[in-house]
């Protein structure tokens, strides 16, 4: 596949709003391999934890990311993948950025009761207080990204 960017030059995505004095972010690239849903889950748990984020909240944006990223691995074009979270006291924002060539964006799907897939953004709608997906800036790829509210607002 072809891509518009060199491979260690995917733009990660600007966050949706001025970061206030007190908001924190982190991004991060990974490439397109199964094996980077787990790595994304333990550095957005490692961020998290740094940031005094409670950690029941914080299982709930390892599943946002999960799925995410997944879902960019599996059913997307892309050879790289960016993530960027942004946590203000009101919000915790998760963004997966893909290079994928597909116009496409991702449809939360009905699964039959007997099949294993096919949930996860289902999942991410009933957790989620808002989520979406962008196009990326003009170029392939599109924005996946999920805001979760803080417990106490107090972050």
């Amino acid at each position: 596949m072809a891509s518009s960017y060199p491979l260690t030059q995917l733009p990660l995505p600007a966050p949706s709003a001025a970061p206030a004095e007190d908001a924190r972010q982190e991004g991060f690239e990974l490439p397109a391999h199964t094996s980077s849903v787990a790595r994304a889950r333990a550095r957005l748990r490692g961020k998290l934890q740094h940031w005094g984020f409670p950690e029941e909240l914080a299982h709930t944006a390892q599943l946002v990311i999960s799925e995410f990223v997944t879902n960019a691995v599996l059913h997307t074009d892309t050879v790289r993948i960016a993530c960027r979270i942004h946590l203000d006291a009101e919000r915790l924002r998760i963004e997966v950025t893909d290079e994928g060539t597909q116009s496409c964006a991702p449809q939360p799907r009905s699964a039959a009761p007997e099949e294993v897939n096919g949930r996860g953004l289902q999942l991410v709608g009933a957790l989620a207080q808002r989520w979406g997906v962008s196009a990326h800036g003009g170029r392939c790829g599109r924005v996946v990204w999920a805001e979760l509210g803080t417990a106490d607002g107090a972050l």
